[in-house]
């Protein structure tokens, strides 16, 4: 049985965290949603509250397509960040039953979304060295620098607002090299920068889950990330529901061109844009999500009534 936040009412939306993860890593979007939508968003196997034996894509597919007939939630719009877009793709391929459209967000699922560094990561010994070090930075690490480049951010901006005068925004293009802006704005947008790529604590457990539980998920996906990704490749042609496929422009984990690539990829899949977001989507631009969700499960309405 997967741990799961279930709220609000309407058509359902079952969100899928990345790896690694938790259903709390959707707070900031789900308040967006519950006006329209019954919303359930599970920890999936290995994660959180559900705990467990970490699973492959296919098989958290197949544990999903479960979860979704013990709560009478089928079929959903079904949105999958990262990770989890291969397990959401999974999902329409081998239970279609299950899912009325996607929502693919910073997702894996054709080749140009791993690199040098997913395949590093499965190496016996170096790979577990360089895992316990990601997820310390993930889970530790990280978020306290973003929340240091927050705090100084809103500190100047209260600063500006006591003196009544405005912040500078930031430049649309720069006016040349980094070094040739004044250094204000390039502080500012270095600040930015690390705010929208950088992980808040909701990611996972801290130092436990580093050593712990979290890792060894984490280290079984990154296998199953490697050995599974050509079957979610295939697969990407026979989807036959309405598909959003939902990108930051700073996103460093799956770069632009590979979720461009995946729209490509799956018949009719529309592509969305959203300007100075890096990976997570869901905390750094909740509302323009939920919209996007709206308008994929919309799409998904038309065609029943066609």
């Amino acid at each position: 049985m997967l741990a799961t936040i279930d709220t609000g009412s309407g058509p359902p939306v079952v969100l899928l965290h990345g790896q690694p993860g938790s259903k709390a890593s959707w707070a900031p979007l789900i308040d967006h949603l519950t006006p329209q939508f019954r919303v359930l968003a599970p920890d999936r196997p290995g994660y959180g509250d559900t705990g467990g034996k970490a699973m492959g894509m296919a098989e958290n597919s197949d544990a999903v397509a479960e979860f979704l007939r013990l709560h009478g939630a089928a079929p959903a719009t079904v949105v999958g960040h990262s990770w989890s877009g291969g397990v959401a793709v999974l999902l329409a391929l081998h239970h279609p039953e299950m899912v009325r459209s996607l929502v693919l967000v910073g997702a894996v699922g054709t080749p140009d979304s791993v690199n040098g560094l997913d395949r590093l990561l499965v190496v016996p010994g170096i790979g577990d060295i360089l895992t316990v070090a990601a997820l310390t930075g993930i889970g530790v690490v990280l978020p306290q620098i973003r929340g240091l480049a927050k705090g100084m951010d809103q500190r100047r901006r209260a600063a500006s607002s006591r003196k009544h005068v405005k912040p500078e925004p930031e430049p649309v293009s720069a006016p040349g090299p980094g070094r040739d802006l004044p250094r204000e704005t390039l502080t500012t947008r270095i600040r930015s920068s690390v705010a929208v790529s950088l992980p808040n604590e909701m990611v996972l457990g801290g130092w436990r889950g580093a050593w712990g539980r979290d890792r060894r998920t984490f280290m079984h996906e990154q296998r199953t990330l490697l050995e599974e990704l050509s079957a979610v490749t295939s697969s990407l042609a026979k989807i036959d529901v309405p598909t959003s496929v939902v990108f930051g422009t700073r996103d460093v984990v799956v770069p632009p061109h590979a979720s461009r690539s995946l729209a490509a990829a799956i018949p009719h899949a529309e592509l969305f844009e959203i300007h100075g977001v890096g990976h997570f989507v869901a905390r750094d631009a909740s509302i323009r999500l939920a919209e996007i969700i709206a308008i994929t499960d919309r799409r998904a309405e038309s065609l029943l009534t066609e």
